[in-house]
């Protein structure tokens, strides 16, 4: 009797807490965690003209990024690394994904920079990409596009949209809210 009564009290609050979620507007799942300005590189004008969506249309989300226990005690990141998104709500295919890292010293960027490029190397095709006033390279084939950049002690990996021309936008955009180092 007692493990019926257990059984029913159980499936109620399951069945409270999922209408809970579905009751919930998704602008207030979505919203954005970023009261630090750490992704204002990407405006939402600026992402409207990249997706070429209407500004209403999109929402603007961004949280930390998991990482590794020995990092915080290391004092690799002087700040978490965070990812930014702008996403079409009309279009959940249509959005601005990019992760900023900063590191204390440049030579860890570096070195993490070096590493990323060694392993997308290993997997496909990796080139240069000049003219942004950073290092920039540029892996892809027909399973994954990522751009990644570093000026001093940033690192930048743009995830989405897959297209070279509009990482390049968004690569330039994010580089320059940083001071060269």
């Amino acid at each position: 009797m007692r493990f019926r009564r257990l059984f029913q009290l159980t499936a109620i609050s399951i069945f409270l807490l999922n209408l809970g979620i579905l009751c919930t507007s998704p602008r207030i799942l979505a919203a954005g965690t970023d009261d630090t300005g750490r992704c204002s590189s990407i405006t939402l004008e600026n992402a409207a003209a990249i997706l070429g969506a209407a500004m209403a249309d999109l929402q603007q989300s961004s949280h930390d990024l998991m990482v590794s226990p020995d990092d915080p005690r290391e004092k690799v990141y002087s700040t978490p690394p965070f990812n930014c998104t702008i996403r079409s709500t009309a279009n959940f295919l249509q959005s601005v994904t990019y992760v900023v890292y900063e590191f204390n010293d440049p030579g860890q960027a570096r070195r993490e920079f070096n590493r990323m490029r060694e392993g997308f190397a290993s997997v496909s095709g990796v080139e240069a990409v000049p003219d942004i006033g950073a290092e920039v390279f540029w892996a892809g084939d027909d399973r994954f596009q990522r751009m990644v950049a570093i000026k001093g002690k940033a690192m930048i990996d743009v995830l989405s949209p897959k297209d070279f021309n509009l990482q390049k936008q968004i690569i330039s955009l994010v580089l320059d809210s940083f001071q060269s180092e």
